[in-house]
């Protein structure tokens, strides 16, 4: 069912998929997943995150914030408000969420729920054979 729009979403912003089988049983347990559907039941948007605890306190990350159609405002700002009272629910505090720089409508949903642009580079480096498929070069 997000296979398609997951996929979508990865060519449009050349991104990895999130949304296989293993990832989304996964996700389901995290407490911190959600599908937004339309009164039609139809799917509109989805949203993928997990809590870690890194000794100290725990954070929720949110890795894959996707609507359908792309950009739908209301799709994107309703999984960011269940994303915010999840965390908030579960005494979590810190929620940080991993956008591609062009995802101009996900980064505005962000904003516009008190979200704020974190000062900071992600960096990756892929091991083993999955490395070697990526091209070489600068990632950004």
């Amino acid at each position: 069912m997000l296979g398609p729009i997951d996929d979508a979403y990865g060519r449009a912003f050349d991104v990895e998929g999130r949304a296989t089988a293993g990832a989304l049983r996964f996700f389901a347990r995290s407490g911190h997943a959600f599908v937004a559907e339309g009164r039609d039941g139809e799917v509109r948007g989805y949203l993928l995150a997990q809590a870690v605890f890194d000794g100290e306190r725990a954070t929720v990350l949110a890795s894959r914030l996707v609507s359908r159609p792309p950009g739908d405002d209301a799709a994107l700002r309703a999984l960011v408000r269940a994303l915010t009272k999840s965390a908030y629910d579960a005494g979590v505090y810190d929620v940080h969420v991993s956008l591609p720089r062009a995802d101009e409508a996900g980064a505005a949903a962000l904003r516009a729920e008190s979200y704020c642009v974190r000062p900071m580079l992600s960096y990756e480096r892929r091991l083993g054979s999955r490395g070697h498929t990526d091209a070489e070069g600068d990632h950004a």
